[in-house]
């Protein structure tokens, strides 16, 4: 049965922590008030000494500044009292400059009248300053006394001494002091560690054998059982142990049936508890709240996710301990997604309420569908009814008038042919583009030059521009460009577009179409100097029966399905389409295809 840990002992680091901390807070508080001192002691004698000399050589130095000719030995005699001292010695007259120095030629010294100590001086009698010094380039600590003669100031004299041995003193005795809170702090560990050790052994075996039941382990040795508190503690882990076993194993299971079930749920789940911190959010739940399963749970739910809806409806749920049902719309830059919202409050075991719950259902594709249908089925009733009331109003009037002339019921008989012939586009275009979106009847796609394609609609089309008074122009380049098509879908593409530019181009309008050729693309442009488009139009212009104009489109004699059906004649040859276009400019159409390596078929 393997002991349990000490190093692995939090408890044990603790208490054996303390006892060295106590002794080197206590050491270092005492060698910083120590070293403290000594500096201040050191930095009071030092200064003290400095003033002495001072005192010394004012005397000396007096005569030689009242009388400066009659003093030609005195430099050698302040060099010689220099080194006898073993310090710095310099006379300064009162305007700054340096008559005599113990270890520097004056006439290469610098004006020290701004020197701090010398500032100090000329205003109180005596100063002290501490800096490296500009002339030996060594930390220096110097102290200045103004001479003064018959009550007026007449120079100075300063005392310097280098402190860098001073200083290699000091650290002398902070390492003296570092090194004896290092034994006092080894002795106090070697005391400390049997001390500490008797006393939480028993604690780390009950840690291990807390911990290891937090992994699923219940065979973990435990302390014996004594009399004291440790072995009361122990007969505590051991029932607890047992109990949390049983109870474990059933959580479990029932744990593992319930997130097996969740996390296959195509619907979102959230559940909070009361105090709206999120306990589960599957995977699909985060998808559509566009947040993170992992990181959300923990977190308040509107901490988690920025939709308030669902913070409002749980809250809803858990107040009123009802059901709650909504549904909202997520925007975004790229898509728009349509949720419906089911809420219920959660019980615990005594019927507490303890939560609640969120279903997010993802609807956007019903939603889709049920306005296509709704928009599908009105615009169909809508366009198949006009034509239709047309014919029976024309057949009533020729059946109610038997006296009706000849040359009039013949116009009629025309504007009947004329509405069944719109009914017939109608039906034909709604074939068509149901024929294209269906996937069992896609065509044959094969390789088809689209230079000769696109002419030969041109040509097609180039009678009814010239009746119109609209010219036709076709720029579309000699080598051949080869697409992945058909032919019949490649001429309703072209033919769709340039039925639509002739229409709304006015007389003496022109229209002109291209062939732009990229590196992987090319692309069909039918450009006009039309009506123009509004903003507003141009993301709908491709909708199955949208009409800019309802009432000149429908004189013009569209159907509303040209465009569509070059949208997904397009799609269906791994192309696209664009527009651009603005009102009383005219509007540019293009169809861009992928190219194709193959050579067409003759």
């Amino acid at each position: 049965m393997a002991a349990p840990s000490i190093a692995r002992s939090g408890f044990f680091w603790k208490l054996y922590g303390g006892f060295l901390a106590l002794i080197l807070v206590t050491a270092c508080l005492a060698g910083w008030r120590i070293d403290a001192q000594v500096e201040r002691n050191t930095s009071a004698a030092l200064d003290q000494s400095l003033a002495n000399t001072t005192v010394l050589l004012e005397e000396l130095a007096r005569p030689a500044v009242l009388h400066p000719p009659a003093a030609a030995d005195f430099e050698e005699r302040i060099q010689r009292l220099g080194r006898s001292l073993g310090t710095r010695l310099t006379v300064i007259a009162v305007d700054g400059v340096v008559l005599a120095d113990s270890e520097e030629d004056p006439a290469r010294m610098e004006n020290h009248g701004e020197r701090t100590e010398i500032v100090s001086a000329r205003s109180s009698g005596a100063g002290s300053g501490e800096r490296r010094s500009a002339t030996t380039g060594v930390r220096t600590r110097y102290h200045a006394r103004a001479i003064t003669s018959d009550g007026q100031l007449v120079g100075f004299v300063r005392a310097a001494l280098d402190v860098t041995s001073i200083d290699a003193q000091l650290a002398e005795g902070r390492w003296a002091i570092a090194l004896g809170a290092a034994l006092a702090a080894l002795v106090g560990l070697l005391v400390a560690w049997p001390i500490a050790r008797r006393t939480t052994a028993p604690l780390a075996q009950l840690a291990d054998a807390a911990d290891a039941i937090a992994r699923g382990r219940h065979d973990h040795p435990l302390p014996a059982e004594g009399e004291d508190e440790v072995g009361q503690l122990a007969r505590s882990f051991r029932t607890m142990s047992t109990e949390l076993e049983q109870r474990v194993a059933t959580l479990a299971a029932d744990r593992n049936k319930v997130l097996a079930i969740l996390s296959s749920m195509v619907e979102g789940v959230v559940a909070v508890d009361v105090e709206e911190r999120v306990v589960h959010m599957n995977a699909t739940a985060a998808r559509i709240l566009r947040t993170d399963a992992g990181r959300s749970v923990g977190r308040r739910v509107w901490e988690a996710t920025r939709v308030l809806e669902v913070p409002r409806i749980l809250e809803d749920a858990r107040k009123s301990g009802r059901e709650c049902r909504a549904e909202i719309r997520l925007d975004d830059a790229a898509s728009a997604t349509s949720v419906e919202l089911f809420a219920s409050p959660l019980s615990g075991a005594s019927g507490e309420n303890v939560g609640a719950v969120v279903v997010l259902h993802d609807v956007t594709e019903l939603r889709r569908l049920e306005g296509v249908r709704r928009d599908f089925v009105a615009n169909v009733s809508h366009e198949l009814k006009t034509p239709l009331t047309a014919i029976r109003g024309f057949i009533e009037t020729v059946l109610d008038d038997e006296a009706m002339p000849r040359d009039v019921e013949r116009r009629f008989l025309q504007r009947i042919r004329d509405q069944t012939g719109r009914l017939t586009a109608l039906v034909q275009d709604l074939l068509t583009l149901a024929r294209i979106e269906s996937q069992e009847a896609r065509p044959e796609l094969q390789p088809i030059d689209l230079v000769r394609s696109v002419r030969e609609t041109v040509e097609r089309f180039a009678p009814i521009a010239e009746q119109k008074r609209v010219t036709v122009t076709a720029r579309l380049g000699d080598p051949p460009l080869i697409v992945a098509a058909d032919e019949e879908g490649l001429r309703q593409i072209v033919g769709n577009l340039l039925d639509n530019a002739i229409k709304y181009t006015p007389a003496k309008g022109s229209v002109e179409v291209r062939l732009v050729a990229h590196e992987r693309e090319v692309q069909v442009e039918v450009a006009d100097t039309g009506i123009g488009l509004e903003p507003r139009d141009l993301e709908r212009i491709f909708e199955r029966f949208y009409r800019v104009d309802k009432a000149r489109s429908r004189d013009l004699g569209g159907t509303g399905l040209g465009l569509a059906i070059v949208k997904h004649l397009a799609l269906t040859y791994s192309g696209s389409v664009s527009v651009d276009s603005a009102p009383g400019r005219g509007s540019t159409f293009r169809v861009h295809l992928p190219l194709c390596s193959v050579t067409a078929d003759p």
